[in-house]
């Protein structure tokens, strides 16, 4: 692994690094297959090896993520109804998912937003739906903008907690960060198997009805 950032530290100018990190974020942000985590999370190794400098590199996280989201919001948005039934739209975002999410925007509303930050796979299909919808901009990137500044800074931090472990100056210490690091993943992937516990039961996934795939809402809400 320290060969791999040692690598990649060779690659990456310190002055143009974070404006690497904020272009592969607003691909991802237009559906391109980058999550925001495999590229935050290297980002933040690199931080700690003085690859790239700590401000800029959390600021074009934060921005990088967040005008992603708000680019792909507002092409959904304008010409979404035009995209939804080409082959390539359907393979990134499948009409079955965007009928499951757009239940639960029927639900819980805006809260959607939050959770698809916390829900692995989401993010893409949920803005998506989102932007189809009408919904309004601020209520789409208000929840963004708040829950970016938590989960960049952590991905972030995690990037760097990672590669300072790999130089952990005792054994002991070494065996501590990863068995912290492990039950990290466990409680994520915890959380995420209690939100799909659904499919173990045998119930079907509630979605909305495939009519709003051909006729979508113009009016505001």
């Amino acid at each position: 692994m320290e060969a791999w950032i040692n690598d990649l530290m060779g690659m990456v100018d310190p002055t143009w690094g974070p404006w690497v990190v904020f272009g592969l974020l607003l691909l991802s942000g237009v559906g391109i297959p980058l999550g925001e985590d495999i590229i935050i999370i290297p980002a933040g190794m690199l931080v700690q090896q003085d690859a790239l400098p700590l401000w800029p590199t959390l600021a074009a996280a934060y921005f990088g993520v967040i005008f992603g989201d708000m680019l792909w919001f507002t092409v959904c948005n304008k010409i979404g109804s035009r995209l939804v039934h080409k082959r390539w739209f359907k393979r990134l975002v499948h009409p079955k998912r965007m009928l499951q999410v757009k239940y639960q925007f029927d639900v819980r509303g805006a809260w959607v937003i939050v959770l698809a930050r916390l829900i692995p796979g989401s993010r893409t299909t949920t803005i998506t739906v989102a932007g189809m919808m009408h919904m309004r901009f601020w209520k789409f990137a208000l929840p963004t903008v708040l829950c970016c500044l938590v989960t960049a800074p952590l991905q972030l931090f995690a990037g760097w907690w990672i590669a300072d472990s790999l130089q952990a100056k005792s054994t002991v210490e070494l065996i501590v960060r990863l068995t912290g690091l492990v039950m990290v993943v466990v409680s994520a992937v915890w959380v995420y198997r209690l939100w799909s516990s659904h499919r173990s039961t045998g119930q079907a996934v509630p979605r909305a009805r495939a009519s709003w795939l051909r006729y979508f809402p113009s009016k505001k809400r």
